[in-house]
């Protein structure tokens, strides 16, 4: 009983915290935004009882991914952004209500096809030798394309900073 509410405030603050990252006009709050709902995110993994993937998720996000974009954030001069008030076009505004639309439509599907029985578990979920095991078994060429495209990132990082430094 516990745990459901905890789940339910959980998803609640996540939604609020991504919606805040995305609408946020700094982004140094939006990226601190972020921060917080990947530990709310973290969260939610323990309470489906894999504490394994939170570790994970803390460590790689929350320490690499956020202080990445902070980093980046921080290599651009604020000052020259223009702090007036935003204004929204009518697509963007009917874009976020088509979005909502389609989210409580795909809630309101789901609400049914989701219950699981009580007692329900699937055994290893979030365990580190089920996920290495699925991952090199069945997901090892995404899983290499992924590395691969991180390290064309990092050139393309490398090379942009030096391309900066000489001019």
């Amino acid at each position: 009983m516990i745990s459901n509410v905890l789940l339910y405030i959980t998803a609640v603050l996540l939604v609020i915290t991504y919606l805040y990252a995305v609408i946020a006009g700094n982004p140094v709050y939006s990226a601190l935004s972020m921060g917080l709902a990947f530990f709310l995110t973290a969260f939610l993994f323990v309470l489906l009882g894999a504490p394994f993937l939170a570790a994970v998720q803390v460590i790689i996000y929350v320490g690499a991914m956020l202080v990445m974009f902070l980093f980046i954030i921080m290599m651009f001069d604020l000052n020259k952004t223009s702090t007036g008030t935003v204004r929204y076009k009518p697509s963007t505004i009917f874009s976020y209500f088509l979005t909502m639309v389609v989210l409580l439509i795909a809630f309101s599907m789901a609400k049914g096809v989701l219950k699981m029985p009580e007692g329900f578990t699937i055994v290893g979920f979030g365990s580190a030798e089920n996920i290495g095991f699925n991952l090199l078994r069945y997901y090892l060429l995404p899983f290499e394309l992924a590395s691969f495209i991180l390290l064309v990132g990092v050139f393309g990082a490398i090379t942009f900073i030096k391309k900066r430094d000489k001019e």
